[in-house]
């Protein structure tokens, strides 16, 4: 009985620990170190379930964030190997789109009622 039960919490722990031995043997003394971005990633991605669980798919937005949680983990893995020029690269790449072109106005307009140049077919 201990040794499934000690299995199970091995097999559910394991995606949370720290892969990147260098990380790992930084401290002494410690049996399991825990990858900090992996539990928050644990922690989102459960967030995001409770709360299409209650009120289903709302739409691009919800889909969006749920493929970004996905696809969180193979890209924290990438920026692990990266080295810190790169990495400060592709964020400086993302971050600097924000502010470049106009704004899109968003919903129907003022006064609630679709555009005449919207088409709905």
């Amino acid at each position: 009985m201990a040794d499934g039960a000690l299995a199970l919490l091995m097999s559910l722990i394991t995606p949370l620990l720290e892969k990147n031995p260098a990380k790992a043997l930084a401290t002494p003394g410690s049996a399991f170190v825990f990858s900090m971005s992996r539990v928050i990633v644990l922690a989102f991605a459960g967030a995001m379930l409770r709360q299409m669980w209650h009120s289903g798919v709302g739409g691009w937005p919800d889909a969006t964030l749920s493929i970004a949680i996905v696809l969180a983990l193979p890209l924290l893995g990438a920026l692990d190997r990266a080295s810190p020029e790169q990495v400060l690269a592709l964020g400086g790449a993302l971050i600097g789109r924000f502010g470049i072109g106009e704004a899109r106005v968003a919903g129907w307009g003022n006064n609630g009622e679709p555009n005449r140049f919207d088409n709905h077919r």
